[in-house]
């Protein structure tokens, strides 16, 4: 309902009338007062006829001629500004001051002078008030009808948008009803047909791949026109266009546009166009379109109100794709799972999972076989029942360091105790499992060594055995040599010197011979006691691995004339005995390979002491040679050298390594265990 104003301004004709001539109206009342006064006060004679004031034949006193004066004071109170009428009312007043001085009555003059003075103020001021009033009350209900007419536009946008949000609110709930895209765009369609009151509607999907749009629902129009529609190229028409900017775009008269008049809109007799883009996230999913056959100007909220609409369809089409996303994703994962569960179940290595306090939360039938314990039994059981306290002290160490994120050396040995209080040997992974980025437990995978440390256990023994048996027999050879062949040979030689030097009747040529025969038996006995030194130095027993290796290196040096040198980095360790013959036996064969095959002038034997192990490189300049695709085919190659350095490492329980090619030379690598 309107609001009125209460107190409305009468408009009549004087209001009508400028300022200006309402102060010669006042002025003109003011003269006939003062000209009236004058007559009744009989100051001044006037000889004007009386019907130039109209009211000569009237009976009036000099005070009623007094009160006459109020008159143009009203009038000026009421038409003109306060400031005016009392200029006015001082001028009245200045008029009347003759009388009193000459009245017989001063006093009785003076009073009705003041009553008029004051009764003429009082009415100015009380009109001006008045007016102000009128002014306030004026501009109040200007506001208020302002008001009235601003919140009359709120509630029609009010209104408006309650609409919006209720066409909306039912697209949600029908979007939330279902998943399927189908059904989804044919209830899309009907709906915004009824809502937008149009005659056609038609919603497009984009495919990116092609950059094409696909007619998908539509209302209102021919098969045939829908056929011409159902491939649109992105950027081609009102629907690639509004596909390509991501904009609305309106169009007031197809026919009338030369891009849009084709044979088809006019066969349809389509008119007006509005169109907007289905969109999810700032990405345009399609488009949808509303057409009349009749012109129709479609309003700015109108378009708003498809805009919302589209937005709810792109959003629903990439919460359908998400949604069958997810079900996918959710299928591969229990898949997955499945599978994971069938490894983790049928796995051949013990798999078992504890929680952050120790408990075990699930295990495989692996685990249940190393441990001795049924599943039921091992589930709930504590890790101190399967480790010994120092093996406690191992795995609380190794969860630590991986729950402060830092590295931790895998796989690690670990003793544990079976059911039947015998002990297994294990290499074992420990993996962190997270939730939410938050420790949840750790997963192990244990496989049971035993055997195999057994079985090296047996080698090192055997190599220590054999080793031993051989070094023996080499000393015991060695000592032969020293002490009876090399003997027997400087005793030869001493006879053989004796009978040169004494037989003075052998001819010259017979003497010449022996002195020969003499000299190839001195070199004979050189390569017994080198072959006697070579089969067992006292060096290596005396000192150690480093100084026999220096003593190897230095005779080839200075014995073959090939530069050699040794660089040792790293604090010196030593070994068992059994392993520094093994060492030492490996490098003194590859310097012997160097002397005789290599064809090198340069060697060098490097020996790297590390925490974890120790690594020996041994290399040459010489002419090198063709790898076979294995070393385990060293032997069938006639390698009989390598292919023992390659046995020895191994019971040494160390890795062999070999590189060479045609005139590269050759490197022998060997790393042995701490």
């Amino acid at each position: 309902m309107r609001l009125k104003n209460q107190y409305p301004a009468k408009i009549g004709y004087l209001d009508k009338l400028p300022v200006n001539l309402h102060l010669q109206l006042v002025a003109v009342a003011c003269l006939v007062s003062v000209l009236f006064y004058i007559e009744h006060a009989g100051i001044i004679q006037p000889q004007i006829p009386k019907f130039v004031f109209g009211v000569g034949s009237l009976n009036i006193s000099l005070a009623s001629s007094r009160i006459l004066y109020l008159a143009p004071i009203i009038y000026a109170a009421y038409k003109l500004n306060l400031k005016n009428g009392f200029a006015f009312l001082a001028l009245l007043l200045f008029f009347m001051l003759p009388e009193t001085a000459i009245s017989s009555n001063r006093i009785g003059s003076i009073l009705a002078t003041l009553v008029i003075a004051l009764t003429g103020a009082t009415i100015l001021i009380w009109v001006n008030y008045h007016k102000k009033q009128q002014e306030h009350l004026k501009t109040a209900s200007e506001r208020l009808e302002l008001a009235h007419k601003k919140l009359q536009s709120k509630v029609r946008i009010s209104i408006h948008q309650e609409n919006q949000l209720t066409t909306i609110a039912n697209f949600s709930a029908m979007f939330a009803q279902t998943f399927e895209l189908p059904q989804i765009f044919a209830a899309a369609a009907d709906m915004t047909m009824q809502v937008m009151q149009a005659e056609i509607v038609m919603l497009f999907l984009l495919d990116k791949d092609k950059r094409e749009l696909k007619l998908t629902a539509y209302k209102g129009i021919n098969s045939k026109y829908a056929s011409l529609m159902d491939r649109v190229t992105l950027g081609e028409g009102f629907c690639g266009i509004v596909a390509q900017t991501g904009r609305t775009l309106i169009i007031e008269s197809m026919s009338a546009d030369p891009k849009h008049g084709l044979p088809e809109v006019k066969e349809e007799n389509l008119q007006s166009h509005l169109g907007v883009p289905l969109q999810a996230q700032n990405k345009v999913m399609g488009t949808l379109h509303v057409m009349t056959r009749s012109p129709r100007h479609f309003s700015d909220s109108e378009a708003e109100l498809l805009a919302a609409i589209g937005n709810l369809i792109g959003i629903a089409i990439e919460s359908t794709q998400l949604n069958y996303e997810r079900e996918l994703a959710n299928a591969e994962l229990r898949l997955s799972e499945k599978k994971y569960r069938q490894l983790f179940e049928n796995a051949h290595d013990a798999i078992w999972v504890q929680d952050l306090s120790g408990t075990i939360i699930g295990a495989n039938h692996a685990a249940s076989s190393l441990f001795g314990w049924s599943l039921p039994e091992l589930i709930g059981m504590d890790r101190s029942s399967l480790v010994s306290q120092e093996g406690l002290a191992l795995f609380q160490e190794v969860q630590e360091r991986l729950i402060n994120g830092r590295d931790v050396k895998q796989p690690y040995t670990q003793n544990i105790i079976k059911k039947d209080g015998t002990e297994a040997i294990l290499t074992i992974t420990t993996n962190l499992i997270s939730v939410n980025d938050h420790p949840y437990a750790f997963q192990f995978i244990g496989r049971d060594i035993t055997k195999e440390v057994r079985m090296q256990e047996n080698l090192r023994f055997y190599l220590q055995q054999i080793t031993q048996a051989h070094e023996d027999e080499r000393l015991r050879i060695s000592r032969e040599l020293h002490d009876s062949t090399a003997q027997d040979i400087i005793a030869i030689l001493q006879r053989l010197e004796s009978f040169c030097k004494t037989d003075e009747h052998l001819p010259m040529a017979r003497l010449r011979s022996l002195w020969n025969l003499y000299g190839q038996i001195k070199g004979l006995l050189e390569d017994v006691r080198q072959l006697s030194r070579d089969l067992r130095p006292s060096i290596l027993d005396d000192l150690g691995l480093l100084p026999a290796v220096e003593w190897l290196v230095e005779q080839l040096k200075s014995e073959h004339r090939i530069e050699s040198s040794l660089i040792v980095s790293g604090a010196e360790k030593r070994f068992s005995t059994e392993v520094e013959t093994t060492l030492f036996r490996i490098i003194q064969e590859a310097l012997r390979n160097i002397i005789k095959h290599a064809e090198a002038t340069k060697a060098s034997v490097r020996i790297d002491f590390a925490d974890s192990e120790t690594r020996i490189l041994i290399s040459d300049n010489g002419k090198g040679f063709e790898l076979p695709a294995s070393l385990g085919e060293l032997s069938r190659l006639g390698k009989l050298g390598l292919d023992g350095m390659l046995t020895r490492a191994r019971l040494a329980g160390g890795s062999f390594d070999l590189k060479s090619s045609l005139g590269a030379g050759t490197t022998i690598d060997i790393s042995i265990p701490v």
